[in-house]
């Protein structure tokens, strides 16, 4: 098996102010990383990433807080598999979000529908519902940096989002004889 290049962070901020702990945790999220160890977070070696911890790494040290960036491999055999298993834990668990969000989206479609409320104010606002899974879904794939098992479905059920939208808004149009 090729050995993964792993980048790590390693910080320490005072409890106070809390804004400072949190903002950071955000950041950490955000861009994908996993939590390792007591603040020790890790992310795969590029240097995008290391720009990312950098940034991070200097707001806690503006903040007298102390941050370590490493870079290495994993020694033990199962390890780099282990820590792949994390990010994609991780990813899953929001794809899994995101596909709870599409079923919700389905219900709306359907409720509309049978209301018959084929109006063009429910075709923009589930147009808007469908964007925001749409951007959404790529945030998500921008830090599913090992193709988490959920990708792949959460794909396919956006594609069915599009179409039960593109549907819905058809048939409004024909009903407002708009075609």
């Amino acid at each position: 098996m090729e050995e993964k290049e792993w980048l790590i962070l390693n910080y320490t901020i005072p409890k106070e102010p809390s804004r400072i702990r949190v903002s950071v945790w955000r950041k950490l999220k955000k861009c994908g990383s996993v939590i390792i160890g007591q603040s020790m977070w890790m992310l795969p070696l590029s240097n995008e990433h290391i720009d990312i911890f950098t940034e991070i790494s200097n707001e806690i040290l503006q903040n007298n807080g102390d941050a370590y960036i490493l870079k290495g491999v994993l020694v033990s055999d199962n390890g780099s598999d282990n820590i792949v298993e994390l990010f994609n834990k991780a990813r899953d668990e929001e794809y899994k979000e995101l596909l709870d969000k599409c079923e919700d989206f389905f219900r709306e479609i359907e409720k509309e529908t049978e209301k018959e409320n084929f109006s063009f104010v429910e075709v923009e606002e589930n147009e808007d519902e469908y964007n925001k899974l749409i951007e959404w879904h790529k945030k998500i794939a921008k830090r599913d940096f090992f193709n988490a098992s959920l990708k792949t479905v959460s794909a396919q059920e956006l594609e069915k989002c599009k179409q039960i939208l593109d549907d819905f808004s058809n048939q409004v149009y024909e009903l407002n004889n708009e075609n």
